[in-house]
């Protein structure tokens, strides 16, 4: 905009028009559409599209939570994310169980509330993707449709026609097709309720091997309801070319959008601190994988690049994602 203003004097005015408009919609083209929906992920973090996960806001198995200590540091890590441009925010009803179930949506929603309101703030609205935990009990469409709806209360998601409001995408958490497919039907028919009554902006999919991927995207297409991305876990710790690789193809020729979760294989990636922080349960998976031989030569390797590249592990377990084709959801 300086340059352009800088070169007012000399250039005829439609140039001058020409050069702004440029200017102010450059940065745009740096976004990445979210799927098959019109929703776009924020400009790349350092070049690498990224997305902001909420496991551990209330889980106390894997990360030990303690609202009394972690709230403000999880508020603060929400402020940062969204001031560095990241827009996408991965959570669940699940993500903190008993009283702390849907703690994770509701510090997503204390977060939003937080941010500034002024003309001045031009940070696009937060898109909320929220998984739905496929409970045994949950047998019925309608009883979906609930916890879809709940979830959104959670979120403080509001009417277009009721202000500003985050951008909000259930989707399902696993797939129940192994132990009970009648259950499937009923989730996805919730979802496609939700989409068509205004509810949400798309739906989203987790966890969807290469089959099950192809039939949901049949279903879906069928009711003309977008789909916003499939989650896989991926990261140097996993089995690429079995478990990722398949269903991440038929993302890509379906539009939609795969996000790797867990990039840095719970933190066993992240370096020696993270690998002898707190949490008993990571811990023995982490002491297990790195006592392996392979285990042992993989975190060496990475020490090795890290060093060679001076940069840290976990960027290099971050760009190894990055550069396999999804978008890091760390």
């Amino acid at each position: 905009l300086f340059f352009c203003f800088r070169q007012r004097q000399t250039m005829p005015s439609y140039k001058f028009v020409l050069f702004i408009c440029l200017a102010v919609t450059l940065p745009l083209s740096q976004t990445l559409k979210l799927g098959q929906t019109p929703l776009s992920l924020g400009p790349p973090l350092g070049g690498v599209p990224c997305a902001l996960g909420t496991w551990s806001w209330g889980n106390k198995l894997l990360y030990e939570y303690d609202s009394s200590t972690d709230d403000s540091s999880i508020l603060a890590s929400y402020d940062a994310a969204r001031s560095s441009g990241i827009n996408l925010f991965d959570t669940g009803d699940s993500y903190g169980t008993g009283k702390l179930q849907g703690n994770a949506e509701r510090l997503l929603k204390l977060g939003y509330d937080n941010e500034p309101r002024s003309i001045f703030n031009l940070r696009p609205p937060p898109i909320f993707l929220s998984k739905i935990a496929v409970y045994p009990w949950l047998l019925t469409s309608a009883q979906y449709h609930e916890s879809i709806m709940s979830s959104r209360s959670r979120l403080g998601i509001k009417n277009t026609s009721s202000g500003p409001s985050p951008k909000f995408v259930p989707s399902i958490h696993w797939s129940p097709d192994n132990y009970n497919p009648f259950q499937t039907g009923a989730l996805y028919e919730a979802l496609a309720r939700c989409y068509e009554e205004g509810n949400c902006d798309g739906v989203g999919l987790s966890n969807l091997g290469a089959d099950s991927l192809l039939r949901a995207c049949e279903f879906f297409q069928s009711r003309s309801v977008p789909i916003a991305c499939n989650q896989i876990q991926c990261s140097l710790v996993s089995d690429f070319e079995n478990d990722v690789k398949p269903a991440l193809e038929v993302g890509n020729e379906a539009g939609v959008t795969t996000l790797g979760y867990s990039p840095l294989g719970l933190g066993l990636l992240a370096g020696e601190s993270e690998r002898t922080s707190r949490g008993r349960l990571r811990g023995f998976v982490f002491n297990k994988i790195s006592t392996s031989s392979t285990g042992d030569e993989l975190l060496k390797t990475v020490g090795r690049i890290a060093e060679r590249k001076g940069c840290t592990e976990s960027q290099v377990g971050l760009n190894w994602v990055k550069r396999k084709g999804l978008v890091v959801l760390f």
